[in-house]
């Protein structure tokens, strides 16, 4: 009984985690908000005021999703290095890259969640200009500075050396599919290349599509890889 217990408690944790990132990222990158960084106060005024509902909903289900992503990455990295004895220094490498992404992870969407409210506020015909442009300034350097912490810091650079230590471990350990390992260690290479600018590289039009790339295929491994962990642990 508690192994089935712990059993439907991991399905429950991975199934709304993946659930979870599939609509959050999904839908932002439907409403293209992704594209407003840089954008004129007056394009970010009217993109919140007709998407407002959705776009709240959408972003606290990506801050959720990215939360609950540890705790799913936590399983896998159980099942992955699970029967090692004495554990790896890679087994305590992939849990450190996995905390020390926690702290990371929620900061960009709680903080421009937070804001909203200012913002919709200061887009009112009568808000007062001066006040209007220092909210929408102060909203572009947040959506710059957090977005590098969240996503180059936590997401792509945590992260990613995380899913390529995963990945390869897996591939070659097979204590869970290699396929799925290989396809691992493939998204981990993503999310390290879409860090690139924050280094200072230019990637072209490739600096577009392969976060896109990462970004969607990341959440659909780690709810696969997640089901089948669960299953290996409990």
């Amino acid at each position: 009984m508690p192994a089935l217990s712990h059993r439907l408690l991991g399905y429950l944790v991975v199934v709304t985690g993946f659930l979870s990132l599939a609509f959050g990222l999904t839908t932002l990158s439907v409403l293209d908000y992704f594209g407003l960084e840089g954008a004129p106060a007056a394009d970010v005024a009217a993109f919140l005021n007709q998407n407002l509902s959705l776009l709240q909903a959408s972003m606290m289900a990506a801050m959720v999703g990215y939360v609950i992503a540890v705790p799913m990455m936590l399983i896998i990295t159980a099942a992955t290095f699970r029967g090692e004895a004495p554990r790896g220094w890679r087994g305590d490498f992939a849990l450190g890259l996995v905390w020390a992404s926690l702290p990371l992870r929620p900061l960009w969407w709680a903080a421009l969640i937070t804001l909203m409210p200012a913002l919709l506020a200061a887009s009112r015909p009568d808000a007062d200009p001066d006040v209007a442009q220092t909210t929408f300034v102060t909203y572009q350097m947040l959506y710059t500075l957090l977005n590098t912490t969240t996503e180059d810091i936590a997401v792509n650079i945590l992260g990613g050396g995380w899913f390529v230590l995963v990945g390869l471990t897996m591939a070659t350990s097979r204590r869970l599919p290699a396929l799925l390992g290989w396809i691992g260690a493939g998204i981990g290479f993503l999310y390290l290349v879409s860090s690139a600018e924050l280094f200072g590289l230019q990637l072209g039009t490739s600096g577009n599509i392969i976060p896109l790339v990462a970004g969607v295929a990341g959440p659909f491994w780690l709810g696969a890889a997640g089901i089948l962990a669960v299953r290996k642990i409990t």
